[in-house]
């Protein structure tokens, strides 16, 4: 690792910060693909060494809900609560496969789950704002087809508005 990031990183660098580390927390945001394990890898390996605090989140939006649910919802008396608990089910799994992850290397992760956003990049940003993140930590590959264009398009819109530093894992 290049020393000044280094030294940025840890608050060595004059001006940055007098404490022990500049990065106090730490937000990594997961979605389902393949690369999620890296983020989570790369979120242990920096609170660690930072000595910052951790939060994963996973945000559950409409279109991540997809045409499934907007049919389901369409016609009374379907299934359109069953299938979004089956979802949120499925997204508080990935949660506790993390934390599980964190705790087995030694690092406290807390959790949450995202469920009334109207995009996936408004609510990594929003929570990002509202935890007073100073480093969030995002996938940018690993979807495949309409998933990968979602969240090339979810990274890029974190990156380009986010208050804090945003790290791009690929």
């Amino acid at each position: 690792m290049d020393k000044k990031l280094f030294e940025i990183m840890t608050g060595e660098f004059t001006g940055v910060s007098e404490s022990k580390g500049a990065f106090k927390k730490i937000l990594i945001a997961i979605d389902k693909s393949g690369y999620r394990q890296k983020v989570i890898e790369t979120g242990i390996m920096f609170a660690k060494v930072l000595g910052a605090s951790l939060t994963a989140i996973h945000v559950i939006d409409r279109a991540t809900l997809g045409v499934v649910w907007d049919l389901l919802s369409y016609y009374p008396g379907t299934r359109a609560e069953m299938y979004e608990r089956g979802v949120q089910k499925e997204s508080a799994k990935l949660l506790d496969e993390a934390k599980d992850l964190a705790q087995g290397k030694g690092v406290e992760m807390k959790t949450d789950l995202i469920t009334n956003a109207s995009s996936a990049a408004e609510g990594i940003l929003n929570y990002a704002k509202e935890a007073d993140a100073d480093l969030i930590i995002i996938g940018t590959k690993g979807m495949t087809g309409i998933e990968k264009f979602l969240m090339g398009s979810v990274a890029s819109k974190v990156i380009s508005h986010a208050h804090c530093p945003v790290l791009a894992v690929r």
